[in-house]
């Protein structure tokens, strides 16, 4: 069977399943649901993702997972109110398949402690941890520790913001899966992150990004091509923000080349269904110093909907042309399921399908990921 026909039917089959799934109350961890128009509702990082602020920690517990909960160490101890902290801990196991090979792996892949200290408008943020990894023997402890993000920033009542440091520049669908392939390929990868400077303005139905950055200066801190350029995020949310359509632009400049994307992010929330859809897709020029231009190409497409209190089903389609010009595409078909058994805990199990290139012997991949945060 050609991948094309997995992927249909994977995406054809999670789809439906959610759809026909009974209705639950059960808030669908995404922007526009439930009234939660934009990322920093719950988050501290005007991007989101990171360190839950109190109504994302009240969130995880009262509408998302089974109970509990959601304050740092449970409740057992609050911090000062000038002191926010955080605790991500992330460990999977594997099973590989391609060409009859198995491959059994288990490593750990996230263990963050995340900080932030100041007030409503100035603040400062702290994110330091071990690398995760599934390469076997580890590399030394000293190799391992690294700061993803680190950065201080003003912002204003309204929201709008200024922040100096290291973190993504606002890109993309800003998922947590960094293999995505609209991650992996398009400079938002594990430890990729660059140092800049951005600033950010939200209003009632819309928010814009604008983010100059440069490479890292110190090889040991991250990995991917080291850069400098600009990126322009700029959202509007229509029909009482249930839909919201992003344009989205980005030049990153290296030594070895200049890559120019620009592409448009689209969400939508339908409250009937319970179910939320997601997709990226990006046009990216890339220009070498010496040697032909190539255009790129790089998409997704994701639905997801809680079928039960605490259980979330989704279902995603990948797709990356590093050269429009031939016939060289990798694609991917996932399926995700998400059990929140309390406020500080997951099990998220990940099927993959993917060609990596080769049409006719396509790879399989089930990762079991348990996730506790503090």
């Amino acid at each position: 069977m050609r991948l094309a026909a997995v992927v249909v039917a994977l995406a054809v089959g999670a789809i439906s399943m959610t759809l026909h799934a009974r209705s639950a109350s059960a808030y669908p961890q995404y922007q526009l649901a439930l009234g939660a128009d934009r990322c920093n509702a719950c988050h501290y990082s005007p991007a989101g993702g990171g360190l839950l602020n109190d109504y994302g920690r009240d969130e995880a517990g009262s509408t998302i997972a089974r109970g509990g909960d959601g304050r740092f160490l449970h409740g057992l101890w609050t911090p000062p109110e000038w002191l926010q902290l955080g605790v991500d801990l992330r460990g999977a196991s594997a099973v590989k398949y391609r060409n009859q090979d198995r491959e059994l792996l288990a490593f750990p892949m996230q263990a963050d402690v995340y900080a932030r200290a100041g007030g409503p408008r100035f603040s400062v943020t702290l994110t330091a941890g071990l690398r995760g990894g599934a390469r076997d023997p580890q590399p030394p402890l000293a190799e391992r520790v690294v700061s993803r993000e680190h950065y201080v920033m003003y912002q204003r009542d309204s929201g709008s913001y200024v922040r100096l440091g290291r973190f993504f520049p606002v890109f993309g669908v800003r998922s947590q899966d960094h293999t995505a392939y609209v991650r992996r390929f398009m400079g938002s990868n594990t430890l990729e992150e660059p140092y800049g400077a951005a600033l950010g303005w939200f209003g009632d139905s819309s928010e814009l990004h604008v983010s100059a950055f440069v490479p890292r200066p110190i090889d040991l801190l991250g990995s991917g091509v080291k850069a400098r350029g600009v990126a322009v995020y700029y959202e509007r949310r229509f029909m009482d923000d249930t839909v919201a359509l992003a344009p989205q632009a980005k030049v990153a400049v290296a030594p070895d080349d200049t890559r120019v994307s620009a592409g448009l992010v689209g969400k939508r929330w339908l409250p009937a269904a319970g179910l939320m859809l997601l997709g990226e897709l990006n046009v990216q020029r890339q220009s070498f110093a010496a040697g032909p231009t190539r255009y790129q190409l790089a998409s997704y497409l994701g639905a997801s909907r809680f079928v039960a209190q605490g259980v979330m089903v989704g279902a995603a389609l990948h797709r990356w042309q590093p050269d429009l010009r031939l016939r060289s595409v990798r694609d991917a078909a996932e399926v995700n399921v998400q059990y929140f058994p309390n406020a500080h805990l997951e099990l998220h199990l990940l099927t993959r399908i993917s060609d990596e290139g080769d049409l006719d012997s396509p790879g399989v991949l089930a990762l079991l990921q348990l996730h506790y945060f503090l």
